[in-house]
């Protein structure tokens, strides 16, 4: 699949492998791709752009939610937090299920962030995200992948962070598709 992606959407997958590794993130996730195309040199970023999704706001949204370099919480810390209410499994779990399995582990101290290690392997929801790209491509009578497909199939993709992020900007997704799609039929 990837040999019928474009220059533009190839660097928009490199690019999000690339944010992943300066957030100190191990997994790509569909966010990272919503934040690689808003990069001002995708061809895509103008539209985002226009309807209040810039680099600027997604780098918010994922650093509001990226876990800082809180020490690790030992047993005697996780029996005061519950003798007040406060579930630490659950937190744990919680944080996982948003960022994937470690994200509270593995603390870099210098940055305040998880240590990436080595290679950026794309979590299912990013696979979901490019096999949803093809599809918008085929819907839309495309013989590549372009950007605009890639940013279609983000919005297409059922993500809890990229809903998050969308509603906390106020963005309609249905106004994104539209512009979208007018687009790529421009650019065809």
């Amino acid at each position: 699949m990837f040999e019928r992606f474009t220059t533009d959407a190839r660097a928009v997958v490199v690019a999000s492998q690339e944010e992943c590794r300066s957030l100190g993130v191990d997994e790509v996730r569909p966010v990272h791709l919503l934040l690689a195309l808003t990069d001002d040199d995708t061809a895509v970023s103008g539209v985002l752009a226009a309807h209040g999704i810039d680099r600027a706001a997604v780098r918010r949204a994922l650093d509001a939610g990226t876990p800082g370099a809180a020490e690790p919480v030992d047993e005697d810390d996780a029996a005061a937090l519950r003798a007040l209410g406060i579930d630490v499994d659950a937190i744990r779990e919680a944080v996982e299920r948003q960022f994937g399995a470690g994200a509270l582990d593995d603390v870099a101290p210098d940055a305040g962030r998880p240590a990436t290690r080595g290679r950026v392997a794309f979590g299912r929801g990013a696979k979901k995200v490019l096999e949803l790209a093809l599809r918008e491509a085929v819907r839309l009578r495309s013989r590549e992948i372009r950007a605009e497909h890639i940013a279609l199939g983000v919005l297409r993709n059922d993500d809890d962070a990229v809903r998050l992020l969308l509603r906390g900007l106020e963005v309609d997704p249905r106004a994104v598709r539209a512009s979208l799609e007018d687009r790529g039929r421009r650019t065809a």
